[in-house]
């Protein structure tokens, strides 16, 4: 439902309008790595790839993420089951190391696997250009969500900050579909566009969502963003929207960029 009609919350007369066609943006991994040679066909085609990448990910970011730091063994395990959300940054340079090894080794290893050797990204110049579209100011806050998987779930609207810094900075979403060559919804967040933006509140703390317990919108309003091959990626700002988990969720899981 891309055309879907704009929600005027009715407190923002004089606020700032949204322009139209910009509340959601979708690219795709050729988009953005058109040397790697049908980067979005092998994604979206191969449940191996997906989940070679997604774990590869997860691992590399637990392991160099100071607040996992001296866990024991059993507890990595169990906070690396495919089932549970972790989170860190997708800010590598921070990582990268006086010998210029990278962070991401595993995640450049799964890369140069499956897209081969000579044209593959490293696993920190994967996370660093999708990363980028966050643009200016970005927190760099990375999550891999699953999310409930086996029920339907009623929308929670919310923002996770209800701001954007400069007015360029956004949300990315890198979607895993549950099974190869999936086009449809469930994959990434339901949203219901704004009419005007809705910023938060300036002493809203930043790490906390701006939720909307009450607010109940007609399904004519909720876009439901399609995944597809050569859309793997959405972006939004999170003045623009409001958004939820989807009330069916049909995917591995979704990773967010911030």
């Amino acid at each position: 439902n891309e055309g879907a009609p704009l929600l005027h919350l009715g407190e923002e007369e004089h606020g700032t309008l949204v322009e139209e066609g910009s509340h959601i943006q979708s690219y795709s991994l050729d988009e953005l790595f058109p040397e790697a040679g049908e980067f979005s066909r092998k994604f979206c085609s191969s449940n191996s790839f997906r989940s070679a990448m997604r774990h590869a990910m997860r691992e590399d970011v637990f392991d160099s993420t100071p607040s996992y730091s001296g866990l024991s063994e059993k507890a990595r395990r169990m906070l690396l089951l495919p089932d549970s959300s972790i989170q860190g940054s997708w800010n590598c340079k921070q990582f990268t190391s006086e010998d210029g090894q990278c962070r991401m080794k595993k995640l450049t290893e799964v890369l140069k696997e499956y897209l081969g050797e000579d044209v593959a990204p490293s696993g920190d110049e994967f996370m660093e250009t999708v990363g980028a579209l966050c643009g200016s100011k970005p927190s760099t806050h990375w999550i891999d969500i699953v999310g409930v998987l086996d029920r339907r779930v009623p929308h929670s609207w919310h923002q996770d900050t209800g701001r954007s810094p400069n007015g360029d900075t956004k949300t990315v979403l890198l979607g895993f579909p549950k099974e190869d060559n999936y086009d449809g919804a469930g994959v990434f967040s339901h949203a219901v566009k704004l009419k005007y933006e809705r910023v938060a509140p300036e002493d809203h703390p930043t790490n906390e969502p701006v939720v909307y317990p009450k607010l109940e919108v007609d399904d004519a309003y909720v876009v439901k963003p399609r995944f597809a091959e050569g859309s793997e990626i959405v972006v939004f700002r999170d003045i623009d929207i409001v958004h939820s988990a989807p009330d069916v969720a049909f995917r591995s899981s979704v990773m967010r960029f911030m």
